[in-house]
């Protein structure tokens, strides 16, 4: 401004109100161009031309979107040498930038500098492309684990502090950049990567984004057709799941369909096990999409049978039929069939599998109506689902205590609960669940006399439900939802009651 000032002869009120009508665009039409020249005299200076190691250093942390930590770097810069030198010589250019978060010192490039860098043939290589994602597969594949698993804590806070640049760098691969990277006929890393990631995301916040795009790219690979097909085949089913925890039933059902069609037409003794897996899986969907009991049964038996010589898999199938025969609301059956499953589960490891058990075991005494077994069993789950870990599994046990203090009348641990549980579903995007949160709270609210929360609860919850999928349970809710908020508005507080453990 002073340098325009002293140009232009122009007075101080005249420059502000210019600065104030167009910002920096009234110092210069070439901003970018002098922008671009001052990184290039930074990027092409003494100090940096001179230090292949710095210069390598750049180019993969310019890969990095959110940048990483210093602990991090020994992941995404094993082919640099001196590391700690090359730090210092960015810094002194200017090139990257630190910062610390609680103990952890992080250091990023600029978007500006990426920017720029992209284009710069030395910095953009396709060996230095090919660096940087093979250093993610290996990040995701060493940190591959699910709840329950003893390090499943330790690697899922490694992936979140991640997640950013490995979304990146996963969704950036093309079948043009395999090609040109010379990864055509090593692409099983690449594959196994994705999948990997689209689990973790499974347990902390469900997306299909990765795995559509894994679908994109295998059939095009030169990986073999076996290869091929059992890569889509165990996309599909995490695709399924997925859906599952979306409210997209229809979706979760056609893609668990084709995993099952894939792995049966493999044909080995562990395809038709992850065959039996996948129809396992496709029941629950069919839960959520009410279909007939019988055919829930009768698909989960079916599965059984392929399962004998697998002993996890059999305990999985038997705590599948279980979930079955409660569908079918045969709750005595189910409740002996639930407990054999979670015994053998417990006695294979299987902890995750043990807590699901818990979820239908307190499901069925509450629909039995024997309310104390209800609350124990909740309490067991909670505390069971709290040493797994994984908030999915948290947010299922405050679920299924929250629904026992509602039948109980004890709105005060109801409310407490719930807004545990919705904290969780907002966090880990689970739509029909946070409605099915917002719906008993706004119940609880009621019946605690509070009209103004009970009517906030109830249109949140029918804006949740008006959202999704359509199915009957969804319109059903939705309806009951408009029919309270009818009633709270004549202030008529005998409200239809939630389904408690009907969804």
């Amino acid at each position: 401004m002073a340098k325009q000032a002293v140009t232009s002869f122009a007075q101080v009120d005249g420059l502000l109100k210019e600065w104030k009508r167009i910002g920096t665009n009234s110092l210069s039409q070439n901003l970018k161009h002098k922008m671009n020249r001052s990184i290039e005299l930074s990027v092409e200076s003494k100090a940096i031309s001179s230090d292949p190691d710095a210069q390598c250093l750049l180019a993969i942390l310019a890969r990095l979107p959110a940048g990483t930590s210093l602990d991090h770097l020994k992941w995404w810069s094993k082919r640099v040498g001196r590391v700690t030198s090359a730090i210092g010589t960015l810094n002194d250019t200017a090139l990257i930038t630190q910062h610390q978060e609680g103990a952890s010192t992080n250091c990023f490039v600029l978007p500006v500098v990426q920017s720029y860098l992209r284009n710069q043939p030395l910095y953009n290589s396709p060996k230095i492309r090919r660096l940087v994602l093979l250093a993610c597969c290996s990040f995701v594949l060493d940190h591959k684990s699910e709840p329950g698993d003893p390090s499943s804590k330790e690697h899922i806070e490694e992936l979140d502090s991640e997640k950013t640049n490995i979304q990146s760098i996963l969704h950036g691969v093309t079948t043009e950049s395999l090609s040109e990277l010379g990864l055509v006929e090593d692409v099983s890393d690449v594959f196994a990567a994705m999948l990997a990631f689209a689990w973790y995301q499974f347990w902390t916040r469900p997306s299909s984004e990765t795995l559509i795009h894994l679908l994109e790219l295998v059939p095009s690979s030169n990986i073999g057709k076996e290869s091929i097909l059992r890569y889509m085949a165990e996309a599909h089913i995490c695709l399924g799941r997925v859906y599952v925890k979306l409210a997209r039933c229809e979706e979760a059902c056609k893609a668990l369909e084709d995993a099952r069609r894939d792995f049966l037409k493999l044909g080995t003794p562990s395809d038709r096990v992850r065959a039996a897996h996948a129809s396992l899986y496709l029941s629950d969907a069919w839960c959520y999409q009410q279909h007939a009991g019988s055919e829930v049964e009768k698909v989960v038996r079916e599965a059984q049978g392929d399962l004998k010589g697998d002993p996890k898999g059999s305990a999985r199938a038997l705590m599948y039929l279980g979930e079955a025969l409660w569908y079918r609301r045969c709750f005595d059956d189910a409740l002996e069939t639930l407990d054999r499953a979670k015994e053998s589960l417990g006695k294979l490891g299987c902890r995750v599998e043990v807590v699901e058990c818990l979820i239908y075991i307190t499901r069925s005494y509450a629909l039995k109506g024997a309310l104390e077994e209800c609350l124990e069993t909740g309490k067991e789950l909670l505390r069971t689902a709290r040493s797994v870990g994984a908030n999915e599994l948290i947010s299922d046990g405050l679920v299924g205590l929250s629904r026992c203090y509602i039948r109980m009348e004890n709105y005060d641990d109801a409310l407490d609960t719930l807004k545990e549980s919705l904290s969780i579903h907002d966090k880990l995007g689970y739509p029909k669940l946070v409605a099915i949160d917002l719906e008993l709270s706004g119940y609880a609210y009621a019946k605690k006399g509070d009209r103004l929360g009970a009517t906030i609860a109830y249109e949140a919850a029918k804006k949740k439900y008006d959202e999704m999928e359509q199915t009957n349970q969804t319109r059903d809710s939705s309806c009951d939802c408009g029919e309270n908020l009818r009633k709270l508005e004549q202030r008529d507080m005998e409200l239809k009651p939630p389904y408690l453990y009907d969804s």
